[in-house]
């Protein structure tokens, strides 16, 4: 994670872009744009949640821990489980990969 990522200036339609840019191919066109920055909202909200965004130095972020996360909260959003039926954790993990690696980029 970025040191102080929220300091940082996290574009929304950058991260998008990037994020779909970046996917491998099987996970390419898996989600919308508006469902891949969901998905970047709960991967922000389990820094907060964990306490990450007020840490000054870089944390290591259990990345199992965060995909596990993520896929749960989908899993109990009712619009995305109808849009998703057979969500499929892999593809998940490639999203929120991405999305670690845009904020990288922000360093």
């Amino acid at each position: 994670m970025a040191e102080n990522l929220e300091d940082s200036i996290f574009d929304d339609q950058e991260a998008v872009k990037y994020i779909q840019a970046n996917l491998p191919q099987e996970a390419k066109g898996k989600f919308t744009d508006d469902e891949v920055l969901y998905i970047s909202d709960l991967v922000y909200e389990y820094y907060e949640v964990n306490g990450y965004l007020e840490e000054e130095d870089e944390v290591e972020i259990d990345v199992d821990d965060l995909n596990e996360y993520v896929v749960r909260a989908l899993k109990k959003d009712e619009e995305f489980r109808h849009a998703h039926p057979k969500l499929d954790p892999e593809t998940v993990a490639w999203v929120v990969r991405c999305e670690m690696d845009y904020e990288d980029t922000l360093q």
